[in-house]
């Protein structure tokens, strides 16, 4: 973990400062509350940083989120915008192929809630892969995919790869399986 990716490695730093600054004021009355702003600095910075710096763990994440939202609202529009457009796996052999796949899938869906579940994320270079599980509430009365149940466990495979202007877009989906039974693209 950096300082890039949480605040709170600074601001254990600046807690540890702050208890320093006492006890320099303390021993040296003379120096008013100077001591005290370095560690108010340590903790601004540590929020600055936070707020400023996107990792790439965070925009995969962001990335990720944006698609569950897409999905759950059937903004196929704003789901093409995550995907890049030399997007191709086993069965969609493009970026449209995919979308229109999408869009038919949820018209049919009619999904209520989509939430996360589990994550794991590799990243190597300009290449990140994820795993990830969801849990996806349908519609019981409009989805014609709830006559199974209404709760499905879905777990997908992501492959992002890092854009020349330094944009994570997804690259590939794979479908691994669907409650706990491997399942393909090819079998939806």
């Amino acid at each position: 973990m950096s300082i890039y990716e949480s605040p709170w490695i600074l601001l254990t730093a600046a807690a540890i400062l702050l208890v320093a600054a006492g006890i320099v004021c303390q021993i040296r009355p003379g120096w008013k509350r100077w001591p005290y702003i370095v560690p108010l600095l340590i903790g601004a910075l540590a929020f600055g940083l936070d707020w400023l710096v996107k990792t790439d763990a965070e925009q995969i994440r962001t990335i990720l989120n944006n698609c569950r939202t897409s999905a759950v609202e059937g903004r196929i529009d704003q789901l093409g915008l995550c995907i890049a457009d030399t997007y191709m796996d086993p069965v969609h052999r493009s970026k449209d192929s995919l979308l229109n796949a999408a869009e038919s899938i949820l018209q049919n869906a009619c999904l209520e809630r989509v939430l996360e579940r589990g994550f794991n994320l590799q990243i190597e270079g300009g290449r990140a892969i994820s795993r990830v599980r969801f849990r996806v509430h349908l519609n019981p009365q409009r989805s014609r995919y709830a006559v199974g149940g209404s709760l499905l466990f879905v777990s997908l495979e992501f492959e992002f790869f890092r854009q020349p202007n330094g944009r994570w877009l997804i690259q590939q989906i794979l479908l691994e399986s669907v409650n706990d039974h491997p399942m393909s693209w090819r079998e939806i």
